[in-house]
């Protein structure tokens, strides 16, 4: 059973409130990009208007490929939850330090309650989205009640961890039904050049969207 995360705090000052505490705290922490991982802490500066994260000294030779503009996750551990937040490179710092955004929610982590089914690309379940040639559909690779992994041509659309989207869900007898949905990761792995998966969470899903999940699952 793998996680999910679920929005803890959402407040602008609350955010910078809890920032500055874990700042001073100096708790160990985890700044994912791609597939890069780097540990060290979070900092403030400037009476906490400026927000950094700072490797430790044992990666600085791996961290070259960072740069401003890049999505990134910092995991940590405070007081007695695990909590993640996304955001992005504003500029680097110096090596092995970066500033970033400020980020928009601090999430804690919680154990994954929704059953997720693989889904056979031969099942015919997909997700239509916007892109730069008007809409595409693309397999969904799992799916649960809560959400789905879509594999999808990221030359043709733009997601990013945080995103709100409408897509389109199809199924062998239902087509075309929309639900908005939280771009919640995004991965190259295991994808064709080009392409990569993202994970969708669903944001308030309607009846029908509902019904056609729940009977897609148990038709597996």
């Amino acid at each position: 059973m793998g996680h999910v995360t679920v929005p803890h705090i959402v407040r602008p000052r609350q955010i910078s409130r809890h920032l500055s505490a874990l700042a001073e705290d100096g708790s160990a922490a985890c700044m994912t990009s791609s597939y890069l991982r780097v540990p060290g802490i979070v900092s403030m500066e400037e009476e906490g208007r400026v927000l950094k994260f700072e490797g430790r000294e044992s990666t600085l030779s791996r961290v070259a490929r960072i740069e401003p503009g890049q999505s990134v996750r910092v995991d940590y551990r405070y007081e007695s939850d695990n909590l993640v937040f996304f955001t992005r490179i504003t500029e680097p710092v110096r090596p092995g330090t970066w500033q970033l955004a400020r980020p928009m929610t601090v999430q804690r982590l919680t154990r994954r309650t929704d059953f997720r089914r693989p889904i056979p690309e031969s099942a015919g379940i997909r997700v239509a989205l916007m892109t730069n040639h008007g809409f595409q559909s693309y397999p969904v690779v799992d799916l649960s009640s809560g959400g789905a992994a879509v594999r999808y041509d990221a030359r043709e659309v733009g997601l990013w961890v945080g995103r709100r989207v409408t897509v389109w869900l199809e199924f062998a007898d239902v087509q075309g039904v929309p639900v908005t949905a939280e771009v919640r990761h995004v991965s190259r792995r295991g994808c064709p050049p080009g392409y990569k998966q993202v994970g969708l969470r669903f944001v308030d899903p309607g009846p029908v969207v509902r019904r056609a999940i729940d009977q897609s699952l148990l038709d597996g």
